[in-house]
C-alpha cells in the first residue's frame, strides 16, 4: 500500500498523516489488490480541501471534499470513495450474474431458440 500525501498552503502534521493512513486502511479492506493513493490536503482562507486519488487493480477512484475542518473533509472524502468502490463492486456482481445465465443459454441452444426456417 503506497500513500503519498501532499500538503499545500499548510504545514505538514504527523497527526494528519496518521489519520490519512488509518482512513485509507479502511478503504483497503474493500479492495482485493494493494492500493496506491495520492492525497492532497489544501487550505485556502478558511476552507480545507481534501482530494484523494486511489488506484488498485487497474481501477482508479477519485473524490474531493471541502469544509471548514480538515478532519471532516477527510472523513467525507473517504465516505465518497467507499461509496464509489461499493457501487463498482455491485455493478460487477450484477454483470457476473447475467453472464451465468448466458452460459446456460449457450449450453442448450436448440431447446430455447425457435427454428426460424419452420415458419
Amino acid at each position: 500500500m503506497g500513500i503519498a500525501i501532499t500538503f499545500r498552503h499548510m504545514p505538514s502534521s504527523d497527526a494528519l498523516k496518521s489519520y490519512v493512513h488509518e482512513k485509507l486502511e479502511r478503504v483497503q479492506k474493500y479492495l482485493r489488490q494493494p492500493l496506491d493513493a495520492h492525497v492532497t490536503l489544501t487550505t485556502e482562507r478558511h476552507q480545507h480541501l481534501a482530494e484523494v486519488h486511489v488506484s488498485a487493480g487497474g481501477k482508479s477512484y477519485q473524490a474531493s471534499h471541502e469544509s471548514e475542518d480538515m478532519y471532516k473533509s477527510l472523513d467525507l472524502v473517504i465516505d465518497k470513495l467507499e461509496h464509489q468502490i461499493a457501487r463498482h463492486h455491485d455493478a460487477q456482481a450484477r454483470h457476473k450474474k447475467g453472464a451465468e445465465a448466458a452460459r446456460v443459454l449457450a449450453a442448450q441452444p436448440d431447446e430455447l431458440i425457435p427454428d426460424a426456417g419452420a415458419e
